[in-house]
């Protein structure tokens, strides 16, 4: 029998079983950056022995590398993954730079706002982006987009004019 309450038992479970796991992925992406900014904020921020606070936010950012590193390399070994890459090593240096550049300036930006404030901050990059896919790509972007866009500058603005930021 085609189609019978079997295969409808079958799909639900399958479907109920793909919920449970995106739920479980979701809340585990959220809490594991949640507990990232809750550290980042207590690093930055908290007077160490001498009473002054961490000075060098380039070591933390060469930290959170070398830890990236060893587990990719862990991850590549366990899933017996080739090492070599087909792309060249120019574009991942491009890539590797912007991201050191914008990781090093986060941490320091973390002395003067608080992580919630340089997490709205972010927020603002929607309308350079879409702007920039314009110019250099050629993309085209619905009224839908650009309304989404508007909206969240306008609501991150208006945030950051009217409360505290520290």
């Amino acid at each position: 029998m085609v189609g019978g309450q079997g295969s409808i038992a079958m799909v639900d479970k399958s479907s109920r079983e793909q919920i449970g796991w995106c739920l479980f992925y979701g809340a585990g992406i959220i809490g594991t950056l949640v507990l990232y900014g809750v550290l980042q904020e207590r690093i930055m921020t908290i007077p160490y022995g001498d009473g002054g606070t961490f000075k060098y936010s380039v070591f933390l950012v060469f930290m959170n590398r070398v830890f990236a590193v060893v587990f990719s390399l862990c991850m590549v070994r366990l899933n017996n993954e080739e090492m070599r890459n087909s792309a060249p090593l120019w574009k991942y240096l491009i890539i590797s730079f912007s991201n050191v550049y914008a990781s090093t300036c986060q941490y320091e930006a973390l002395k003067y706002v608080s992580f919630a404030v340089q997490m709205l901050c972010k927020s603002f990059k929607m309308l350079p982006v879409m702007l920039w896919g314009i110019a250099i790509s050629g993309k085209r972007y619905e009224w839908k987009d650009w309304l989404v866009a508007a909206a969240v500058t306008g609501g991150v603005t208006e945030f950051l004019m009217t409360g505290p930021t520290a």
